[in-house]
């Protein structure tokens, strides 16, 4: 399986209709929280979350729907609020498996988004599946798009065949409005790669380096847009996007900077995202076996010195876009153990020395006649390195 995500073309009636929808979402959300939070102080009372959030529901769909002053809810799609709750399940599972935080209020600041999917289908039986694509909403060429229980929208990019989903997810980032959906289908992964082995040395001046003698760069529009963010923020820094607690409402000059801000991050989130995708994908046709080092991301970071660098070049994104492109190009990823000695150790006659970072070329001093690029040395040993070393990823 693998998603499909296109810009909608809206206008000002179609935005405010996603912006309607994104807010009932998040205010469902926000209200199975506070009750489910409140409902744990109740003595006598020993449920699940799982079981208290569909108590919430009903109490949400019998109860607060009904009142006056909700009417407006009946305007929006149900399955925009079944999904809140199937949301808010999900990060109450998360939590308490220790796999994330503990779920916060959305907020209107952080980007918009909602999820709406089509129930209604042909069922032959009680009890039994509903026939096939009978649930589905079928998608066929061009730049339009059906969502279930709102409206036909246009597309900025259009799209190539005909498919079907059942679930659609629309989000905000800046001002620009996104549609993704989920295709059962799986890419045919190639039958021959052209390098059996690889190495990947993840570096801060160069991006990746290759045993192979490949090196990928971040490309300096990057630092462009970093700069030009920098200059936004600095020109603007005293303004404030209204008050809630002194009824200050957001001027019109405060709403235009912080969605210029939002557009210029998206835009370095953009630049980023477009050379890693490049770069692993590349790297999964190439090669069969793709070995990296198990960095420690988090203890670099903590490293002032390091840390933007660390940031800019995205090391863990990359191991987790090689990790999930296995599927899709029949590659095998090795995490090598991260005490192993890769940039310290000659890759000819495995002499290990000492090499500090401010030296970026690898003279050995054993006197075998190693000089080469240090990044180009380590990809080498990442390569070469021993069984016993390495994991799957």
């Amino acid at each position: 399986m693998f998603a499909i995500k296109r810009e909608l073309k809206l206008n000002n009636v179609e935005t405010s209709l996603m912006r309607g929808n994104a807010g009932f979402k998040r205010w469902v959300y926000n209200f199975g929280l506070d009750l489910l939070t409140t409902s744990w102080s109740f003595e006598d009372i020993k449920a699940s979350d799982t079981k208290r959030l569909d108590a919430i529901k009903k109490v949400f769909t019998q109860v607060t729907m009904q009142k006056p002053e909700y009417a407006w809810m009946r305007l929006y799609p149900s399955t925009v609020y079944q999904s809140a709750f199937i949301d808010l399940k999900k990060a109450f599972e998360r939590w308490r498996k220790g796999l994330g935080g503990f779920p916060k209020k959305k907020s209107k600041k952080k980007g918009d988004s909602f999820t709406v999917y089509k129930t209604a289908g042909i069922y032959p039986k009680k009890g039994e599946p509903p026939l096939p694509f009978t649930n589905r909403v079928v998608i066929n060429r061009g730049k339009r798009i059906l969502l279930p229980g709102l409206k036909e929208l246009r597309l900025k990019e259009r799209i190539d065949f005909i498919c079907s989903s059942q679930t659609f997810t629309v989000s905000r980032t800046a001002d620009k409005w996104f549609v993704s959906f989920m295709l059962d289908t799986e890419k045919i992964p190639p039958i021959i790669h052209p390098v059996e082995k690889i190495g990947v040395d993840l570096g801060v001046k160069t991006l990746a380096t290759c045993s192979d003698g490949t090196k990928y760069d971040m490309p300096i529009t990057t630092k462009t847009a970093k700069t030009k963010l920098g200059k936004l923020q600095w020109h603007n820094r005293n303004k404030v996007l209204g008050n809630k607690k002194l009824k200050i409402r957001a001027s019109n000059k405060a709403r235009e900077y912080y969605t210029q801000l939002a557009r210029q991050h998206s835009r370095i989130a953009n630049i980023r995202q477009d050379t890693t995708q490049k770069m692993t994908t590349d790297l999964s046709r190439k090669a069969y076996v793709i070995r990296i080092e198990d960095l420690n991301v988090q203890g670099m970071i903590a490293n002032h010195k390091l840390a933007q660098a660390v940031s800019n070049n995205c090391f863990y994104e990359i191991r987790r876009q090689l990790t999930y492109k296995q599927a899709h190009y029949g590659t095998k990823v090795e995490l090598v153990d991260r005490w192993f000695p890769s940039s310290k150790m000659c890759c000819k006659c495995h002499h290990i020395q000492s090499m500090p970072l401010s030296e970026r070329m690898f003279v050995c001093e054993a006197g075998c006649g190693n000089i080469r690029d240090r990044d180009e040395n380590a990809s080498i040993n990442l390569r070469n390195v021993p069984l016993d070393k390495v994991r799957l990823a």
